[in-house]
C-alpha cells in the first residue's frame, strides 16, 4: 500500500501549534487571575488582623492612626486588585473564545483528514479486490493469457 499524504498536513500542524500557543496564553491568564484572587484574600486577612489589633483596649493613639492609614492603603490596594481582576477576567473570557475557535479550526481539518483517509482506504481496497479478481480469473482459466 502506498503511503497516504494529507495535502493539508502542514496547515493542520500549524493550526495545532497555534492552538497550543493560545492554550498557553489562556493558562497564563488563568494563573495571573488566581494570583490576583489570592492577593485579595491576603489583603482581607491583613485587614482582619488590623481590626483585631484595633479592638484591643491597650492600643495607643499613635498606633491607631498608623493602623488606620495602613487600612486605607489596604483598601486602595484591594480596589486596584479588584479592577485588575475584572480586566483579567475579561481577557480570560476573550482568550477562551480564541482558544475555542482554534480548536474548532483544528478539528475541522482533522475531520477532513479522517474522511480522506477513509476514502483512500476504500479506493485501495477496491483496487486490491479488482487485482485479486483478475488473478482469480486468470488462474481459473488454467493460467492461460487472457
Amino acid at each position: 500500500m502506498k503511503g497516504y499524504n494529507f495535502k493539508f498536513e502542514k496547515i493542520l500542524n500549524l493550526r495545532l501549534r497555534e492552538e497550543e500557543q493560545e492554550e498557553d496564553k489562556y493558562l497564563l491568564l488563568q494563573k495571573e487571575l488566581n494570583d490576583i484572587k489570592s492577593n485579595i484574600e491576603e489583603i482581607e486577612t491583613k485587614k482582619e488582623n488590623v481590626f483585631l489589633e484595633l479592638r484591643q483596649k491597650d492600643t495607643k493613639l499613635s498606633s491607631i492612626i498608623t493602623l488606620r492609614k495602613y487600612l486605607q492603603r489596604l483598601r486602595l490596594n484591594k480596589e486596584q486588585l479588584i479592577a485588575r481582576k475584572e480586566e483579567k477576567s475579561t481577557e480570560l473570557a476573550q482568550q477562551l473564545e480564541i482558544l475555542m475557535e482554534k480548536k474548532k479550526e483544528r478539528k475541522t481539518l482533522e475531520k477532513l483528514k479522517e474522511r480522506e483517509v477513509e476514502e483512500f482506504i476504500k479506493e485501495f481496497l477496491k483496487a486490491e479486490q479488482k487485482e485479486l479478481d483478475e488473478l482469480g480469473r486468470h488462474y481459473s482459466m488454467g493460467g492461460r493469457s487472457i
